[in-house]
């Protein structure tokens, strides 16, 4: 029997949109943002095929994620955001993962646990340069990392800040945190300290401020096709990878000025035919589409009616008669000549593109197609075989290299 709602994910997709990051960038290297189960795509198939595209390092946000990571048979090197917890130190270095440190008592505690096992320790340092949620303060940042950098069993690596308001369209505020982090570096260089990576920008400053690309750039939402706000950088040529999709479960017809679903918030205004799809906010299908979303059937957008479900989602069917149960519903994504694209939808209902493609659920089944085949099956577990991600890893380093896009004027 067919799962119910699948999520497929064009891993050529996010090979062709990685290499156009690193088009757009270069010199800067390319640091994958790969947590939240690489938002929502799943992060081992996507770490494989950022791997083959170039990607120079990869970021997480939980140990957990570093570690299903590794045990994917990543070997390229893993940055942990967030601060680091006691319980986390033993995997990290297990694991060597580069760990980021916002706080000297972690940092120093990091530092010891290291030299016990006569290793030494990969940190980036993060500053605060307004976000004011995790960091060193900028204005004594540079002198911390001083006193870092002598402790044995730490090596400062990287350097980096995170933005606060990137996607903003007055740019004022992310340019004043590049100033403050150029700042950093500056009193750092004047010290005689170099490090090797000092990093920013992510996904809208990677498409809006080439001044915020310093040594590396941290994108994650344009990896997997997605800009940060709807037309956002129209020039640049990013494939949506996702496409969530159902089949139309049932067809019933309902007159004219009936009321339907929970709470009766949408009334028909004409005799209708509407389709009962088997996928709802328990898939990631959330409520916020209620009487709000479209979705594509025949290649033609239909309006959501009624409140989303647990478990279905109500649509109008009345322009395209002889549907049957059966045919295929796009949620997001591509269907013949149309498309919904996820941050178009998530405008309309007032989030971000980030949170609709994370909330897709654990039971949703996952397939992974690469050069138009399903080369991995992630079933509703959202785990891949080591055999599947083997075979994967093998086709993507073995994908025919296509030019490098250049770079957009």
């Amino acid at each position: 029997m067919a799962p119910p709602i699948v999520a497929s994910v064009d891993l050529n997709a996010i090979m062709h949109n990685a290499r156009m990051v690193r088009a757009l960038v270069r010199p800067a290297g390319l640091c994958a943002v790969v947590k939240a189960n690489a938002y929502g795509h799943g992060a081992a198939a996507a770490a494989h095929v950022l791997a083959a595209a170039g990607t120079d390092m990869f970021a997480v946000a939980a140990i957990e994620e570093a570690v299903d990571l590794r045990e994917a048979g990543i070997r390229a090197p893993i940055l942990l955001f967030g601060a680091l917890a006691s319980s986390d130190v033993a995997e990290v270095l297990q694991h060597d993962v580069t760990a980021c440190v916002t706080d000297e008592p972690s940092a120093r505690e990091l530092a010891g646990r290291a030299r016990a096992r006569h290793a030494q320790a990969c940190v980036h340092v993060k500053v605060d340069t307004g976000m004011h949620r995790l960091g060193f303060d900028w204005e004594t940042a540079a002198e911390a990392v001083l006193r870092l950098a002598g402790l044995e069993g730490l090596r400062v690596t990287g350097i980096f800040t995170h933005y606060a308001c990137a996607d903003a369209a007055d740019p004022a505020v992310t340019e004043g945190q590049t100033r403050r982090f150029r700042s950093v570096l500056s009193r750092l260089e004047q010290a005689g300290m170099a490090l090797p990576l000092a990093h920013a920008a992510n996904s809208a400053t990677v498409l809006r401020m080439p001044d915020a690309r310093f040594d590396a750039v941290r994108p994650g939402l344009i990896l997997y096709g997605m800009r940060p706000a709807a037309g956002m950088a129209p020039e640049v040529d990013l494939h949506p990878a996702l496409c969530l999709r159902t089949s139309v479960g049932y067809c019933r017809r309902v007159k004219r000025g009936e009321a339907l679903g929970y709470g009766h918030t949408f009334t028909a205004w004409r005799d209708s035919l509407i389709g009962v799809l088997p996928a709802g906010y328990a898939d990631g299908y959330g409520r916020w589409f209620s009487n709000l979303g479209e979705v594509l059937v025949r290649g033609t957008r239909v309006p959501v009616v009624g409140r989303v479900c647990m478990d279905q989602t109500l649509v109008d069917l009345t322009d395209l008669p002889g549907v049957q149960p059966g045919e295929e519903a796009v949620l997001y994504g591509r269907q013949g000549d149309a498309c919904i694209r996820v941050e178009d939808m998530a405008a309309r209902v007032g989030t971000i593109p980030y949170e609709l493609t994370c909330a897709v659920g654990r039971r949703v089944r996952r397939e992974y197609v690469l050069n138009g085949m399903v080369v991995a099956d992630a079933g509703r577990a959202a785990s891949i075989s080591a055999d599947a991600l083997e075979r994967l890893a093998t086709l993507a380093a073995g994908t025919v290299h296509e030019h490098l896009p250049e770079t957009p004027a």
